[in-house]
C-alpha cells in the first residue's frame, strides 16, 4: 500500500494486522566529525555491566538494566521523557498529550483516545525519515502475543491505532489508563528495516542484531561499533532533530563491578563513571583523595526513597499493641533523628531528608507540600505519645505495656550491604532513647527471594522505593502478599486502609492535572497521616568525572542523560 495521498487510513485492530508500507527514504546522514578542522572530542565513559539490547522484546531481557537505559538515551529517543523535575516533556512528539489540549480524550463509555503528533524532519540514523508508520509498526509488535514485552498494561489496553497522515497517530484504548502520556508500547521501531523479518520469521525478529550490534536509532549519537565484553562506540549524528551534540564520540566501556569502576577512573582510563554501581562510601573516599585535583564526585538524586517498611498484620506484628497502633507509629517516627542518620550515611553530601514519597525536586511538590503531615524529630513528644498508647518505661528503661506487661522489643531488619550495620545501628540508637529494645536482623542471602519470609518479619525493615509505587498500588489492599496469592504483591507489610484504596483507585482513572493534584493531596493526608511507612531520606547516585569533563548530569529519578551538553576541554 503506497502513500500517493499520504497515509489515508492504516487501522491496526487489537489482533494482528498489516503495518502500512511505503515509508519514504532519504540519503545518508550529513557530514562527519572528520570534516571538522579541530581534533575530535572523544569522551570515555564507564558503566557497570554490558548492555543487552536497545529494545527489550521477546527473549531478550534487560539483565544489565541500567547500562541498557544509558545506551538508549545515547542512541534512541521516544515520544516523551521526564526531565530533572520528573515532569513529562516532549521528545519526538510535538507536545505531550493532555486533556486540556484535546489530544487525550476520555469517552462516556469508559474508553479513551489519544492523539500523538510527531515532529517532522526526524531521521533514523540511516537517513530514513521517521513517520507514523514506524509507530504503527511498534504498536503491532507490542500487541503481538507471540512477542513478549515488558510494557504491561499499556500495551494490553491499547485496542486499535490508525495514522490519518504521516505525522499523526491515533490510539483507541479499551479503558482509561492514567500513564498513556508515557507512550509505552509506542517506542519507535524502524519499520523499513524490521517489517519484512517480522512477517517472515518472528523468532529471528526477536533475536535480530538490529536490536543490538547493528542498531539504527533516533538519538543524538549513532552506534558505530560494539565489541562484546569490551566497549561500544557512539558517534555524533549530525542530522539529529534536537541539534548537534558538543562531543564527536562517546566510548562506553563495560566495567564488571564497583571496585573496577573506581580503579578505572583512578587510572584515568575512563573520564566519567555513570550510575549505578559505585558505592557511596567509595565515592566519599574518592572525593577526599581528589581534594585539590579538580576531579569531581557529583551526587545525583536517584529518585529512590529510603524508608522503614512496617509490618501491619496484627497476627505477625510484634510487640502486640505496637506498630499496629497509628499513635505508636507516629511516636516511633518522631523518635528518628533523620539528620544524624543522613550525616552518618552520607557525610559531606547534601542529602535531602524525606517527609513523604514526593521528592523535593518533583514538579508536584509546590502543589502538594502544604498537605504533607509533618512529624519532626522530637523524642519528648515521642515518649508522650507512647505513654498515651499505654507504653511506660520500667526500672530497666525499657518500655512495657501497662496492660500486658510485654516489653517493647522491636525487630529491625535490613538486607546485606557495606553500610547495613551502620544504618540499622543509627536507627536503633534513636529508638533506644525512648525506651525501645531493638533487635537487629540481616535477611540471609538464601532468603532474599523468599517472599513469605520477608512478609512475615515482625517489626520493620529498611527499604528503597521509587515515587511511582506509592501513587499506584504499593500500599493498596489488593497488593497485600499472602498465601492465597503465593506471597506475590508489593504490599509486603499488609497495610490496609479503605480510604487509601479509594484514593489510589481514583488516581488510576483520573487524567486532568488539577483533579490528580487534589487526589495526591488527599493521599498524602491520609497515608502519611496514618504513618503507613516512615520516609527517611532520598538516596544519591555518585557520578565520577575527571577535571576536563563538562556538563555531565543525570536527570533525577531516571537515567535521562543530557548528552547534548556534555563536553570536555
Amino acid at each position: 500500500m503506497g502513500r500517493a495521498n499520504g497515509v489515508a487510513a492504516c487501522l491496526l485492530v487489537a489482533v494482528l494486522g498489516s503495518a502500512c508500507s511505503g515509508s519514504p527514504s532519504a540519503g545518508q546522514s550529513g557530514s562527519s566529525a572528520a570534516d571538522s578542522p579541530r581534533a575530535p572530542k572523544v569522551l570515555t565513559v564507564g558503566v557497570q555491566g554490558e548492555p543487552i539490547t536497545f529494545v527489550p522484546l521477546g527473549n531478550v531481557r534487560s539483565a544489565a538494566g541500567t547500562a541498557d537505559r544509558h545506551v538508549r538515551v545515547f542512541a534512541h529517543d521516544e515520544l516523551t521523557r521526564v526531565d530533572e523535575r520528573e515532569a513529562r516533556i516532549a521528545m519526538l512528539a510535538t507536545e505531550v498529550i493532555t486533556v486540556e489540549r484535546g489530544s487525550w480524550r476520555v469517552n462516556s463509555d469508559g474508553t479513551m483516545d489519544t492523539v500523538w503528533k510527531i515532529k517532522p524532519g526526524v531521521l533514523w540514523h540511516d537517513g530514513t525519515p521517521l513517520t507514523s508508520d514506524d509507530l504503527l509498526f511498534s504498536f503491532l509488535v507490542h500487541k503481538d502475543p507471540a512477542i513478549p514485552n515488558s510494557v504491561g498494561a499499556g500495551a494490553q489496553l491499547m485496542e486499535s491505532a490508525m495514522a490519518p497522515d504521516a505525522y499523526t497517530l491515533e490510539v483507541h484504548w479499551s479503558r482509561i489508563y492514567y500513564a498513556a502520556d508515557e507512550a509505552l508500547g509506542l517506542t519507535p521501531l524502524p519499520r523499513h528495516l524490521l517489517e519484512d523479518l517480522y512477517q517472515r520469521d518472528k523468532e529471528g525478529f526477536m533475536n535480530t542484531p538490529l536490536f543490538k550490534t547493528e542498531w539504527i536509532g533516533l538519538g543524538p549519537f549513532r552506534l558505530t561499533r560494539w565489541e562484546p565484553g569490551s566497549h561500544m562506540q557512539f558517534d555524533r549524528f549530525d542530522d539529529y532533530y534536537g541539534g548537534r551534540a558538543l562531543l564527536d564520540t562517546i566510548t562506553m566501556r563495560f566495567l564488571s563491578d564497583p571496585n573496577t569502576m573506581v580503579a578505572n577512573i583512578l587510572a584515568e582510563s575512563v573520564e566519567v563513571v555513570l550510575p549505578i554501581g559505585v558505592r557511596i562510601d567509595d565515592a566519599l573516599d574518592l572525593k577526599r583523595r581528589w581534594e585539590g585535583t579538580g576531579h569531581r564526585v557529583v551526587a545525583a538524586p536517584s529518585g529512590r526513597l529510603r524508608h522503614v517498611e512496617l509490618q501491619h498484620r496484627p497476627d505477625a506484628a510484634r510487640p502486640a499493641n505496637g506498630m499496629t497502633n497509628p499513635i505508636v507509629r507516629q511516636a516511633m517516627y518522631q523518635a528518628i533523628d533523620k539528620r544524624a542518620l543522613i550525616d552518618l550515611m552520607n557525610p559531606g553530601l547534601d542529602v535531602p531528608a524525606a517527609d513523604s514519597w514526593i521528592p523535593p525536586h518533583h514538579e508536584l511538590r509546590p502543589n502538594v507540600e502544604s498537605a504533607i503531615p509533618q512529624f519532626p524529630y522530637d523524642p519528648t513528644r515521642s515518649q508522650q505519645l507512647l505513654a498515651q498508647a499505654g507504653w511506660i518505661r520500667g526500672a530497666s528503661g525499657i518500655l512495657t505495656h501497662q496492660s500486658s506487661g510485654e516489653p517493647f522489643r522491636f525487630q529491625l531488619w535490613n538486607t546485606q550491604s557495606s553500610a547495613a550495620d551502620r544504618e540499622m545501628n543509627a536507627l536503633a540508637d534513636s529508638w533506644k532513647v525512648v525506651g525501645v529494645d531493638v533487635e537487629l536482623y540481616i535477611v540471609p542471602t538464601a532468603l532474599l527471594s523468599d517472599r513469605q519470609h520477608r512478609a512475615s518479619l515482625t517489626g520493620g525493615g529498611l527499604s528503597g522505593s521509587g515515587f511511582d509505587g506509592f501513587v499506584t498500588d504499593r500500599l493498596h489492599t489488593k497488593q497485600i502478599t499472602a498465601a492465597s496469592n503465593n506471597w506475590i504483591g508489593t504490599n509486603r507489610g499488609g497495610y490496609s486502609n479503605p480510604k487509601v484504596d479509594a484514593i489510589l483507585d481514583k488516581l488510576a482513572v483520573t487524567i486532568p492535572r488539577a483533579e490528580r493534584v487534589a487526589l495526591h493531596r488527599q493521599l498524602l493526608v491520609e497515608q502519611m497521616g496514618d504513618v503507613a511507612t516512615m520516609p527517611l531520606f532520598w538516596d544519591l547516585d555518585p557520578i565520577l568525572m575527571l577535571r576536563n569533563v563538562e556538563g555531565v548530569s543525570v536527570a533525577t529519578g531516571s537515567l535521562n542523560l543530557n548528552v547534548l551538553q556534555w563536553n570536555k576541554e
